[in-house]
């Protein structure tokens, strides 16, 4: 896997004073995807970015990075419709919002051609209830943090969690993807790695990284990018 799909970039650790200068590097790295947080305040504490933001990011990036959508919202699927219609193709969302029941699930995937739809599950949440649902969705976003806020510490029980999951797709013939949120530095990433993660979705580790560049090269084999190529 090519360094830059591995790891996704989340914009909660991005610097907004020098938004257009953060983006122009991660098209200079070759970033595939961007991880985009979207908080209501009532799933989360917190609220983050929304539709304002987006459709100019979209509209100046979005033919050159796919937007990764995580919505830590209620009235989930709502949204799911709001930003695929804006241009997302990409959204996760979370389990333990998940009010409208699979069926829910079933409709919006039959509604919006080309939607993938990640399943993602707080650090509260058993990896056993999520992976009976495995055939609905495109892939798991295991959070190694509590969700709605960023520069948290990686909680290691989430290993187990990647492992688990990555073990029932390997014994059954699986295809979905395991990404991981919360806490990613250079060890914590290679450890998910390790225990079977796709994607790394990293905030402060690599927008404060002195050079991106090198952060990415960690995490696969390969030559150096270059962050001003």
């Amino acid at each position: 896997m090519e360094k830059e799909e591995r790891i996704r970039p989340s914009l909660l650790g991005a610097d907004f004073l020098h938004l257009k200068r953060e983006m122009d590097i991660l098209v200079r790295l070759g970033i595939r995807s961007l991880h985009y947080d979207v908080m209501d305040g009532n799933f989360v504490p917190d609220i983050s970015f929304g539709e304002k933001l987006f459709v100019p990011l979209f509209s100046r990036y979005g033919k050159k990075i796919d937007f990764d959508v995580h919505l830590m919202t209620k009235d989930t699927l709502r949204h799911v419709r709001q930003f695929y219609a804006l241009g997302a193709r990409n959204i996760a969302i979370h389990y333990e919002t998940l009010d409208e029941g699979m069926d829910g699930i079933k409709r919006v995937k039959d509604e919006l051609p080309g939607l993938s739809l990640s399943l993602a599950f707080s650090p509260e949440t058993k990896t056993s209830l999520v992976m009976p649902f495995h055939s609905l969705f495109d892939g798991f976003l295991v959070m190694s943090v509590v969700p709605g806020k960023g520069g948290q510490s990686f909680m290691p029980e989430a290993l187990e969690k990647i492992a688990m999951l990555d073990y029932f797709r390997k014994s059954n013939g699986l295809t979905f993807d395991i990404a991981v949120d919360g806490g990613i530095d250079a060890s914590t990433g290679k450890m998910c790695i390790e225990k079977g993660a796709d994607h790394l979705v990293c905030g402060s580790s690599f927008f404060k990284a002195e050079d991106k560049g090198a952060f990415l090269s960690l995490f696969a084999d390969g030559d150096r990018i270059e962050e001003g190529r």
